[in-house]
């Protein structure tokens, strides 16, 4: 064997160790695992990232895209403008509240809507209010997504649901997450719980950790089947802030908690290891407004540790799965 070859066999497996040990920076080396594709931990304060796994990494970003459809909304639209819903935003599938053609919501509503029970209804009406059409705001969003520093994000519709050629990054989530917490308005509605409209119809957010943890700030949560789960919220311990954006993960909250933990470790605020709670989080039908933690022991669990592959997701309620399209908000 040649020593040009031979030299290049040695280069290859060189590249190769080095390949796989950036794999493990995020992961291993760090004292977990998670299910997640990719993920960024980011210092919400200098925006600056921590820690991440393939930051960079093209995947669709389910309902975590509405957060950049509310950006656009704030820029272009006033909160109290009138919104008269059509047909088309009526008949979106699920996540939806149930708007009907015809009916008339402000601004503010409808992205309370929007980011509380990612709505996918309210993301068309308030496209539709925008633009004219939600192909067109599809378009202008991504050329603002460009302008706001987010490059590799390329939208095709308003809500996030399954479409070709709609991709983001775990970085532009951050970003643009980063963005949105800047905006007082915005910021508000994130970080609220319960939201009446109409009267009588009341918004529940999605984002469990604001139940049960008070380092939570505000979030977004995603999922479709091509996606995965996908979140990007903002965590507030003592002075020190961090926003966690993932991607492509197969067990939301289990992932999400260590990647906290790690990054108020690497931020030099230190926190106690979280318990489970957002998986035995249940919430009353109606009234109330209240969250509720049990405990459910007649429910076994497998062993969150840390974010490890080898822990187990809650089990779905398969009769209840059935019932509902598998593109909804999770």
């Amino acid at each position: 064997m040649s020593l040009r070859v031979k030299y290049g066999i040695t280069v290859c497996v060189v590249l190769a160790i080095l390949i796989v040990a950036a794999g493990w920076a995020a992961g291993e080396e760090e004292g977990f695992e998670v299910s997640a594709r990719s993920f960024v931990i980011m210092d919400a304060k200098t925006g600056n990232i921590l820690l991440s796994l393939n930051p960079q990494l093209f995947l669709p970003p389910a309902s975590t895209l509405k957060v950049m459809t509310a950006l656009s909304v704030v820029e272009h639209l006033k909160m109290d403008d009138k919104v008269t819903v059509s047909p088309y935003a009526a008949a979106a599938p699920a996540s939806k509240i149930g708007i009907k053609p015809g009916e008339t919501y402000t601004v503010r509503e409808l992205l309370y809507a929007l980011l509380l029970n990612s709505a996918n209804d309210a993301a068309r009406a308030l496209a539709e209010k925008e633009c004219g059409s939600e192909q067109e705001f599809a378009r202008q969003v991504t050329q603002e997504c460009r302008q706001w520093g987010a490059y590799r994000t390329t939208c095709a519709t308003a809500n996030g649901l399954p479409a070709d050629n709609q991709y983001s990054t775990a970085q532009d989530l951050a970003l643009m997450f980063r963005k949105a917490m800047s905006n007082p308005e915005l910021a508000q509605i994130m970080s609220t719980k319960y939201y009446s409209i109409q009267g009588d119809r009341e918004l529940r957010n999605h984002n469990r950790f604001l139940f049960t943890t008070p380092l939570a700030v505000a979030g977004k949560t995603g999922y479709t089947r091509a996606a995965k789960h996908t979140y990007v919220g903002l965590f507030r311990n003592g002075d020190k802030e961090i926003i966690v954006a993932m991607m492509g993960s197969t067990k939301k909250w289990a992932d999400l908690r260590p990647l906290i933990e790690k990054g108020f470790e690497l931020d030099g605020a230190p926190i106690a290891k979280l318990p489970p709670a957002e998986e035995k989080l249940w919430f009353a039908k109606r009234g109330g407004g209240k969250a509720r933690v049990t405990r459910r022991a007649s429910r076994k669990r497998g062993k969150v540790v840390m974010g490890s592959a080898a822990s187990a997701p809650a089990k779905k309620k398969a009769a209840k799965r059935k019932t509902r399209t598998r593109e909804q908000e999770s």
